[in-house]
């Protein structure tokens, strides 16, 4: 996966929307061999269980049963162009959605941070368009150590801190975010 991915949304590729709603579309995107790969783009129509107006957003080719596969390597010939046609979706989703917040979550921590890289190294261009925040997944298991797991399970005791990015914040593995929520900028309803 490339690392110098610079968002433009008038370079993107052509998106086939699947649904009224947006919560689905696809779209072609050419890989470095010449070959041509579809990839798939979801919003969950359902809220994230614990985070309120938060949805998620899902993106890859299909796998043989045609869900995506998240997990899957391609080589694309320009990731600029298919980051820059993913985040064109999710603006369009949010502009008839202004309530809502999307959430993208790195299936691994690879993914993860390469997802943090892509905004940070291009904060100026994505906080004109969005508001952008990110969070670590984590479950406070000291506090009742392994009883914390029985049922029924303490949600209330899951902190999902969600944390503000600006140009500012911080580029090293040390600070490994696995969640990323972003929603229009206000003044852009």
């Amino acid at each position: 996966m490339a690392i110098s991915v610079k968002i433009n949304f008038n370079n993107v590729y052509d998106i086939n929307i699947a649904s009224n709603e947006m919560t689905s579309a696809s779209f072609e995107t050419e890989l470095i061999d010449g070959s041509k790969e579809k990839l798939i783009v979801e919003i969950s129509p359902e809220a994230h269980e614990l985070m309120p107006n938060v949805y998620n957003l899902a993106f890859g080719p299909p796998d043989v049963n045609g869900e995506i596969d998240d997990k899957a390597q391609l080589k694309h010939k320009d990731y600029s162009k298919v980051f820059s046609t993913i985040l064109l979706h999710a603006q369009a989703y949010l502009t008839i959605h202004p309530e809502h917040y999307l959430g993208i979550d790195g299936s691994d921590n690879s993914r993860a941070f390469l997802y943090y890289r892509f905004i940070l190294n291009n904060f100026g261009y994505l906080s004109s368009y969005f508001s952008m925040g990110a969070l670590k997944y984590y479950v406070r298991i000291t506090r009742f150590g392994k009883y914390q797991y029985e049922n029924p399970f303490d949600f209330q005791d899951i902190m999902p801190g969600l944390v503000k990015i600006t140009r500012e914040s911080p580029r090293s593995l040390d600070f490994m975010y696995n969640y990323f929520i972003f929603n229009l900028r206000k003044d852009k309803n």
